[in-house]
């Protein structure tokens, strides 16, 4: 009579269904050192900003977030803390929702937790970058060098000085103020 095992099936059946997934997070991209793909989005008024336009101006750190993450919420302190040491200065701090909120909910959201830095919301295309960019959750941070190379991919805002003393900058070093949390 062969071994039966009541606990033996559900398991292997479990791991099978792990190995995709394990294997397919490994393929989350674009990876560190790859280009970043172009993105055009407007801001909350209707303008258009790329990424392109935006890296002219240095690095560029994207945030892709929603107002219903809890993460992201509580990570505004940390980006406003990085938009006033580095704006101006090399880097150019800019959030991306992803999230299927409406409009006046994510532009009241801005307001009532008085984000000052670049918002980008764009219905129409947020589902094309997020596509693009292979987001599996948020906040996803990504670092992007002016040539366009992913230089940080995570879930946490990096330290940045590591990265813009990086001598193909367009702008100088900026002081060393964050760490990772």
């Amino acid at each position: 009579m062969p071994y039966k095992s009541s606990t033996s099936m559900p398991l292997l059946f479990l791991l099978l269904l792990t190995v995709p997934v394990l294997a397919s997070a490994t393929n989350i991209g674009p990876r560190v050192g790859q280009q970043a793909p172009e993105f055009n989005i407007t801001d909350l008024k209707g303008q258009p900003h790329s990424l392109t336009q935006l890296r002219d101006k240095g690095y560029v750190l994207v945030v892709f977030w929603s107002t219903r993450c809890h993460v992201c919420h509580s990570m505004i302190p940390e980006f406003k803390h990085v938009h006033e040491q580095y704006d101006g200065k090399g880097l150019t701090l800019v959030a991306i929702n992803v999230g299927y909120e409406e409009k006046d909910e994510i532009d009241d959201y801005v307001f009532e937790n008085r984000l000052e830095y670049l918002v980008l919301n764009n219905d129409n295309t947020k589902g094309d970058v997020a596509e693009a960019y292979r987001l599996v959750g948020t906040p996803t941070i990504q670092l992007i060098a002016p040539d366009g190379t992913v230089k940080y991919r995570g879930h946490t805002i990096p330290k940045l000085s590591e990265y813009l003393k990086d001598s193909n900058s367009k702008t100088p070093a900026a002081p060393s103020v964050l760490q990772p949390m």
